[in-house]
C-alpha cells in the first residue's frame, strides 16, 4: 500500500517532455534554425513569390513553411525510436531507401541547372544527394561499431563500405562533380573519427592523391569534346583559375553568381541594408538556398555574419559534448557523423557565398530546398534519439563511478574506472 501511494505521487512527465525527450539543447538549436529559415528565406523569396502566383504555382514561402513542418515531424518520428531501431533496424532500412533512390535516379532523373540530380515525383522532387550523406554516417557508424581492433576483416569491412559509397555515388558523379568531392572529403575524414585502420587510411590517401592529380590533369588537358556533362564546366573553371584575367571583376556568364553573390556582401556596408531589404537578390538565381548566406549578410552586415556560423559552431560543440558522454560507440559515432557533416557543409556554402568557389551547397535547414530540409531534419532527430536511448544508460554508471571514488578515498586505493563508451548497450 505505501509503495502504491509512493508511486501516485511522483510526479509524471507531459506530453510535452515525452515527445520532445532527449538532448534539450539540440532541440532548441534545431527550433532556432527553423525560424532563422523560414525568416531569411521569406525576406529572399520576395520576388518569387509574384512570379509563382502570375502562372498559378504554389506560394514558394507557404512551400518552404509546409516542408519545414514536414522535416519537424521527421526529426520527433526518429527521435522516438528504440536503440535496437539504431544498432540494428536503420541502417538496413537506409540501405535499402539509397537502392530505390539509386534506381529512380536512373529512371526519373531530371535535369536541374544543368545537373540531372533530381527524382522528379509530380508534387514533389527528390535530391539523393542530400540522402547519401546521412547514409555515410548511418553505414560508417555501422561498420565501426560492429568490428573490434582483433578482427580481422577489419580493413575489409572498410574497402566494402568506401565501396558501397562510391556506388551509390555514381550518379552524383555524372552530374556534380563538386558535391561528390565534398562527400568524398567527408567520408575520409569520418573514416579517420571512426578510427579505421591505419594501413587502410594510408592506401586511400595514396589512392586518392594519385586520383586526384589524374583527374585535374585530363580535366584541364582533355578538349571539351571528350568531356561529358559537367566536366565542361570543371575544364572552363580550371582554365580561368590558371589563366590570368584581364578584368578580374568583370562579369560572365561562367561567374555571374559568384560576381553577385560578392556585390551582395559589399553592398552591406557593415550594419546590413535591413530586413527585407536586399538588392541582389533579384539578380541571384539561388539567393534562397545556395547564396542565402550572402543576402544574409547584405541585410544584417556583420550581425549575420557571426551569427549563422555561430549556430553551427554550436551545432558542432554540442554533438561533440554528447558523443562523448555515450556508453555506446554505435550511437556515438552517429552523433560525431553529424555534428562534423553538416556544419562542415555550412562551411563550404559560406566559402562559397563569398565568390571564393563555386558549387551547388545550402546551409542546413536554413536554405531553401525541401531534400536537404528533410535529410538534415532526419540527421537532427537520429542525434536527438541517440541522446533519449543513452540518457536513462549513464545514470547508474555515473552513480557506480562515484560509489568507486569514494571506496578508493576511504582505502587509499587507486582504481581505474571502467571505460563506459566501449560497452556494447542497446
Amino acid at each position: 500500500m505505501p509503495n502504491d501511494q509512493t508511486t501516485s505521487l511522483q510526479p509524471k512527465d507531459s506530453w510535452l517532455r515525452r515527445i520532445f525527450a532527449g538532448n534539450g539543447l539540440m532541440w532548441a538549436l534545431y527550433f532556432v534554425l527553423v525560424l532563422v529559415s523560414l525568416y531569411t528565406v521569406s525576406s529572399a523569396l520576395s520576388s518569387e513569390i509574384y512570379k509563382s502566383l502570375s502562372v498559378g504555382r504554389l506560394n514558394p514561402i507557404l512551400k518552404h513553411a509546409l516542408m519545414l513542418a514536414i522535416g519537424i515531424c521527421s526529426a520527433i518520428l526518429l527521435s522516438r525510436c528504440s536503440g535496437r531501431f539504431y544498432r540494428y533496424t536503420l541502417p538496413r532500412v537506409a540501405t535499402l531507401i539509397m537502392l530505390v533512390l539509386f534506381v529512380a535516379q536512373f529512371v526519373l532523373g531530371q535535369s536541374t541547372n544543368g545537373a540531372e540530380r533530381w527524382i522528379n515525383l509530380g508534387f514533389i522532387t527528390i535530391q539523393p544527394a542530400e540522402f547519401l550523406r546521412v547514409y555515410v554516417v548511418i553505414w560508417g557508424a555501422f561498420v565501426a561499431g560492429k568490428d573490434r581492433e582483433e578482427d580481422p576483416r577489419k580493413e575489409f569491412n572498410y574497402w566494402m563500405y568506401w565501396g558501397r559509397i562510391f556506388i551509390f555515388s555514381i550518379m552524383v558523379l555524372l552530374s556534380n562533380l563538386s558535391t561528390f568531392l565534398i562527400i568524398f572529403a567527408f567520408l575520409y575524414l569520418y573514416s579517420w573519427v571512426l578510427k579505421a585502420p591505419k594501413r587502410f587510411m594510408y592506401r586511400v590517401t595514396a589512392i586518392g592523391a594519385i586520383a586526384v592529380v589524374l583527374g585535374g590533369a585530363y580535366l584541364y588537358l582533355a578538349p571539351e569534346s571528350m568531356l561529358p556533362g559537367r566536366a565542361v564546366t570543371w575544364h572552363n573553371r580550371l582554365h580561368g583559375a590558371v589563366k590570368e584575367r584581364e578584368d578580374r571583376f568583370a562579369i560572365t556568364d561562367e561567374n555571374r553568381q559568384e560576381q553577385m553573390g560578392r556585390m551582395a556582401i559589399a553592398n552591406s556596408k557593415l550594419v546590413g541594408r535591413g530586413p527585407g531589404n536586399s538588392k541582389m537578390r533579384d539578380s541571384l538565381s539561388q539567393a534562397y538556398s545556395d547564396y542565402l548566406y550572402a543576402i544574409i549578410i547584405e541585410e544584417y552586415g556583420i550581425l549575420g555574419l557571426l551569427f549563422i556560423p555561430s549556430l553551427y559552431l554550436v551545432w558542432m560543440l554540442i554533438g561533440y559534448r554528447e558523443a562523448r558522454k555515450q556508453t555506446n560507440v554505435f550511437r556515438s559515432n552517429l552523433i560525431k557523423g553529424f555534428g562534423i557533416l553538416y556544419p562542415l557543409q555550412a562551411l563550404v556554402n559560406m566559402i562559397v557565398a563569398s565568390g571564393i568557389i563555386t558549387t551547388g551547397q545550402t546551409l542546413p535547414l536554413i536554405s531553401y530546398g525541401g531534400s536537404s530540409i528533410l535529410a538534415t531534419s532526419i540527421a537532427f532527430g537520429i542525434m536527438i534519439g541517440a541522446s533519449r536511448v543513452d540518457k536513462p544508460k549513464r545514470e547508474p554508471h555515473a552513480e557506480e563511478a562515484e560509489f568507486t571514488e569514494v571506496a578508493a578515498t576511504e582505502e587509499v586505493v587507486e582504481e581505474p574506472l571502467l571505460d563506459t563508451d566501449t560497452q556494447d548497450y542497446v
